[in-house]
């Protein structure tokens, strides 16, 4: 499940107000009842449900944010990390015993020079079972001829044990590794970049250049309907000098439209007039002018959906555009519109 911040488009010091804000006007967008023909509108529901219940909570909310649980609201298990009990303990015990139950005159000179693949094999055992020791003596088999024999240290009670698995780890990797027989060299790391796009852009699409050294550059597009999130991977002109490139767009802040996925949402403010008896407003969309009809009675909660005017999805459908209205009172007190509410205001309250 995705981050629930995410889910709401709020950010992580957000308020409970503007969660709760966010949370009605995702919920009347994404309601089934709204959305009847697209089967994907209940499980986005369900999520934006989800979400809001996680972060109204002030104590599930404060307990995602340590990360003590998920995102589905389960509890997130402790590394057993610090000065715990040893968990190579069984290992080293059974080395000792093992070392014990052998007569000094019976070692040979063999046993004496033999590279510690031995106790390294019986570790991967007694950790990643049997398979996992006959792959990493397939791999290092040959590898290693002669050489100073040395002491594999297993953690004490003072140490950190998964410290000592990594290296474990470590070890393990370097000898599976070709590149530890000098057959192959090590893969170059991949480089992110980070590249903020307007929403016109991630409507058309976007092209740029990546500069792999000094004089190597690298042109890359991305699709129309580029979504907050997307990203792309550029390969390297030359995969023994530069590691590919990754790029990762954002949509920059835009003065009257916000996506979320392939559908734009913006806001429109209209009359108390228009509110009660209906009326029609032209709202500049990312491709020009749209006419919305506003029906009668229609309050701050309105949402008019107006069908594939958002970005492109990978379907090669169009998102919609879901104008959020807001009812405003005029600049000046109306004397007119104050006489009729008082003398309203029996009937509509008692």
């Amino acid at each position: 499940m995705r981050n629930p911040y995410t889910v709401l488009g709020v950010g992580k010091t957000a308020r409970a107000e503007d969660i709760k804000s966010a949370y009605r006007q995702l919920a009347k967008t994404w309601h089934p009842d709204q959305n009847p023909g697209d089967p994907s509108a209940t499980m986005r529901f369900a999520e934006i449900a989800h979400a809001y219940k996680l972060l109204i909570n002030p104590d599930l909310r404060s307990s995602f944010d340590k990360g003590h649980i998920d995102a589905r609201g389960r509890k997130q298990p402790k590394p057993a990390r610090g000065f715990s009990a040893n968990p190579f303990n069984a290992f080293k015990q059974s080395r000792r015993t093992a070392s014990a139950g052998q007569d000094a005159g019976e070692r040979s000179a063999d046993t004496e020079d033999a590279p510690e693949e031995a106790k390294f094999e019986e570790m991967v055992v007694h950790i990643f079972g049997e398979a996992a020791a006959k792959q990493s003596g397939h791999t290092t088999q040959g590898t290693q001829k002669g050489g100073e024999r040395q002491q594999a240290n297993a953690p004490g009670l003072d140490e950190d044990p998964l410290a000592a698995l990594d290296e474990l780890f470590a070890k393990w990797k370097t000898r599976r590794k070709p590149g530890a027989r000098g057959s192959a060299k090590p893969e170059k790391p991949v480089t992110i970049h980070q590249i903020e796009i307007t929403l016109e852009s991630a409507m058309t699409g976007y092209s740029g250049e990546i500069e792999f050294g000094d004089a190597c550059r690298v042109e890359f597009t991305s699709p129309p309907g580029t979504l907050d999130g997307t990203e792309i991977q550029v390969k390297s002109p030359d995969p023994g000098a530069y590691g590919d490139a990754i790029v990762r767009f954002t949509h920059a802040r835009h003065p009257r439209l916000r996506a979320v996925g392939a559908d734009l949402h913006g806001e429109h403010a209209i009359s108390l007039m228009e509110a009660v008896l209906g009326g029609s407003f032209v709202f500049e969309g990312l491709e020009g002018p749209v006419r919305i009809t506003i029906p009668e009675w229609s309050g701050s909660d309105k949402v008019l959906r107006v069908p594939a005017h958002g970005l492109p999805n990978p379907a090669g459908e169009r998102g919609a555009l879901l104008v959020h209205l807001r009812v405003m009172l005029p600049e000046t007190p109306d004397r007119g519109l104050i006489d009729l509410m008082r003398s309203n205001r029996g009937s509509w309250f008692f």
